[in-house]
């Protein structure tokens, strides 16, 4: 359970790996960490004042400087990683600058369009080559990536970002780059881990949560020949929905060749369809353990209550203090509790029971 804690924020920033807190502290107006699950960089803003000027020339930020940031309270901070300044905004009046930095693992190379062409490889060999060409370890978090097979698939005009994000979600995986590492993880193993908090509706500070219908589907199926065997390659996968009443069938398109890559797909497709059926906003007092790719159980809302997983996460300190607003999306519902019958007495435990009848009763 989440609850409102009336205590001070604290933050740690390095600056080229040296701890410039106390300087920095004196001048900071709003401090902001962003923490997305997929797809976009984490992202760095600080918005300082400049009335001094000093801002302007002695302190401005150069290309290619490293950030780090730690937030939270002073018994519980986390560590965002490491992030590079990508931009720098000089605003007024009052005088401000802006720094906004992002994780330090994307890199210009990552935001390159380029041309490949891959051929008769898994996706686990295709992610390789992309950890070998950047630097980075790769992360396979279902160890499901040697498991489909590719036939071709071609890389054109696109940044090798843009294409790992798409190659991903085709075959029902989350991408996304943390530090040195290049992540791969199935949704389903996201989905089905446990949460890591319980938030109550009387506890948030604002909330919006919406339910569709439109585009989202009951079952999905693939049906594919292979054009070197002649075999139908098929595969169907279904969706609980958490008592939706959509009956439409999701017929998903693109080449298969393997059963593996049958399946990958059509649930793949299944679940981008359907990831965002009741999903929304919410934001409660700062919580730095609550980042994205983690589940909590959100209750009071009735039908709106469930288990949602965290898409993306933006922790603020300013000078109201802490907070975490927080993109989310349902993944099942919680086990209702155990109705108790109310009784007018207790019912004794059977140790009790034994010392009534007998009349004996243990000194201890």
């Amino acid at each position: 359970m989440i609850e409102e804690i009336a205590r001070k924020p604290s933050i740690q920033l390095f600056w080229n790996k040296k701890n410039v807190t106390n300087k920095i502290e004196q001048y900071a107006s709003k401090i902001t960490y962003m923490d997305h699950e997929e797809e976009a960089s984490d992202e760095v803003e600080l918005v300082l004042d400049n009335t001094t000027g000093i801002w302007f020339e002695e302190w401005y930020p150069t290309a290619g400087d490293t950030l780090q940031l730690r937030f939270g309270y002073p018994d519980k901070m986390i560590d965002s990683g490491l992030y590079q300044v990508d931009e720098i905004t000089l605003t007024g009046v009052p005088d401000q600058i802006t720094i906004k930095a992002l994780a330090a693992g994307i890199t210009d190379a990552l935001r390159t369009r380029n041309n490949k062409a891959f051929e008769e490889q898994t996706l686990r060999q295709i992610a390789n080559y992309f950890c070998v060409k950047h630097g980075f370890t790769l992360v396979d978090g279902s160890n499901m990536l040697s498991q489909i097979w590719l036939d071709r698939k071609t890389q054109e005009m696109k940044t090798d970002m843009a294409f790992l994000s798409e190659l991903a979600k085709e075959y029902g995986f989350l991408f996304s780059i943390k530090g040195k590492k290049m992540v791969f993880i199935s949704y389903y193993d996201l989905e089905n881990t446990d949460s890591v908090a319980e938030v109550y509706k009387t506890k948030l500070k604002d909330y919006s949560i919406t339910e569709k219908t439109y585009d989202t589907y009951a079952s999905a199926e693939i049906r594919q020949r292979n054009p070197k065997k002649g075999k139908l390659v098929t595969s169907n996968n279904t969706y609980d929905g958490w008592g939706t009443t959509v009956k439409e069938k999701l017929i998903v398109s693109g080449h298969a060749s393997t059963a593996n890559q049958a399946e990958a797909k059509v649930k793949g497709g299944l679940w981008g369809k359907n990831k965002y059926k009741q999903s929304g906003t919410i934001t409660i007092p700062g919580e730095p353990s609550l980042i994205a790719g983690q589940n909590l159980d959100l209750t009071g809302f009735g039908m709106g209550s469930g288990k949602y997983h965290v898409v993306t996460s933006t922790h603020t300190i300013d000078q109201s203090g802490y907070t975490t607003s927080m993109e989310i999306r349902k993944t099942g519902t919680i086990p209702k509790p155990k109705r108790i019958p109310r009784t007018s007495k207790p019912k004794p435990t059977l140790t009790e029971q034994a010392q009534e009848d007998t009349g004996e009763w243990s000194e201890y």
